[in-house]
């Protein structure tokens, strides 16, 4: 999808008519089906989907350079396709082999252009189709279950992980979103020429009020362009790089949330996008690491009884709806079971039902950090996921899994 260009006036420099356009635009690029960018609202939506009649297919494969060029993702998917039927039941193989002959099918027809990962979401029954295409190579898998196995897309999503860029100066301006270390152009706005307007026509004394006035105008333009597009992308930091005057006027006009989230960096205004990332990269690495250690700190810090240690207790305040922000070390994994009834979750359920509800309809859970992150977004809780090895390490009595809990 193409950036879109805007062009700022002297009386108007935002107009209802611009802002629309600039809203629809954002939006848009939200769902484009060849490269969507990931929010939590997205995550929200595929942590609520769940079928009981028909399994809902969930497909990761990796393509890398190699595979793209030899076509090894093929062999790839066929091989993970014959071990995913061999374990199915007869009554589920055959719609299992349907859906998967469909990815194939629209992976041979179009491989997506961009991305070093695709992700299937597929449901024949629920006639869900869902297509993701990421940045970074995850590990090749297919998982069959009653809903869509999403942990690797989370670990795709934390704060820190997707910011706009914002490349600010007095006649032309460009706004990015970067999310995983991909950069891509979003907006590109044209200011006003100061130079052409101060003529001779413009008494002496007035021209650097008027280009002062001009320059406020400009700014606060670009600062309302950066709050509709942090909103609806749902970012966590804005990253500037702009000259001393223009990041001044631009900060003025910031609301007071997202100031507190600016961080500076230096790019050159006609910079690519692959020169951004590459400026930005120990700034991300910094500020996904602030992150963590800030969630650590809340932990460390919460009043008794606004915290569950350990796993069990997590994943029965999980149940409670009580958990305001699920932590994981991003190193655990571990099988539970999960009732079919109440939902409950545990490491082992004691005795040979569940203990909330007496139910005995007890199923396996293949990956337990999964199912807790799901019932996480469930109760719109937050998911952070310890992946610096310092904040790995700091995490000592809250291993491998704790919560900050709202009451």
């Amino acid at each position: 999808m193409n950036s879109l260009t805007v062009s700022l006036g002297v009386h108007s420099p935002l107009t209802p008519e611009l802002r629309d356009r600039i809203l629809e635009t954002t939006r848009a690029r939200m769902e484009e089906p060849a490269y969507r960018l990931l929010s939590p609202e997205h995550l929200r939506g595929l942590a609520r989907l769940e079928s009981r009649d028909d399994p809902i297919i969930s497909v990761y494969l990796r393509l890398t350079p190699e595979r793209r060029a030899t076509g090894g993702w093929k062999s790839v998917l066929s091989s993970l396709a014959h071990r995913t039927l061999l374990k199915s039941d007869s009554a589920a193989s055959d719609s299992i082999r349907r859906q998967l002959d469909r990815i194939e099918t629209a992976l041979n027809e179009q491989l997506p252009e961009l991305g070093r990962s695709v992700v299937f979401l597929v449901c024949e029954r629920l006639g869900i189709w869902r297509q993701i295409t990421l940045p970074i190579a995850l590990a090749d898998r297919i998982h069959v279950g009653p809903r869509p196995y999403i942990r690797p897309l989370l670990r795709c999503w934390g704060e820190g992980d997707r910011n706009v860029v914002a490349l600010l100066s007095q006649e032309r301006s460009r706004f990015f979103v970067e999310h995983l270390g991909q950069v891509e152009e979003i907006n590109l706005v044209k200011g006003q020429r100061i130079r052409g307007m101060l003529t001779d026509r413009v008494p002496r004394d007035r021209r650097d009020v008027l280009a002062t006035q001009v320059l406020k105008d400009e700014a606060r333009a670009l600062a309302q362009m950066a709050e509709i597009i942090m909103r609806e992308l749902e970012t966590s930091y804005l990253l500037v790089a702009a000259p001393p005057d223009m990041r001044a006027a631009f900060m003025e006009h910031l609301p007071k949330a997202i100031v507190e989230n600016v961080q500076e960096f230096a790019a050159d205004i006609h910079a690519s996008p692959h020169a951004i990332g590459e400026a930005l990269g120990a700034l991300r690495e910094k500020l996904r690491r602030d992150r963590e250690a800030a969630v650590l700190q809340e932990l460390e810090e919460a009043a008794f009884g606004k915290v569950a240690i350990g796993v069990q207790e997590t994943l029965d305040c999980l149940r409670e709806g009580r958990v305001a922000a699920l932590v994981v070390d991003d190193r655990f994994a571990a099988p539970g079971e999960q009732c079919a009834e109440c939902k409950a979750l545990f490491q082992e359920a004691p005795g040979d039902g569940c203990p909330v509800c007496k139910s005995r309809e007890l199923q396996n859970v293949d990956d337990l950090v999964d199912a807790a992150a799901q019932r996480a977004l469930d109760s719109a809780a937050r998911v952070a996921f310890m992946r610096h090895p310092e904040t790995q390490a700091r995490l000592g009595k809250f291993a491998p899994m704790s919560a900050l809990l709202r009451y």
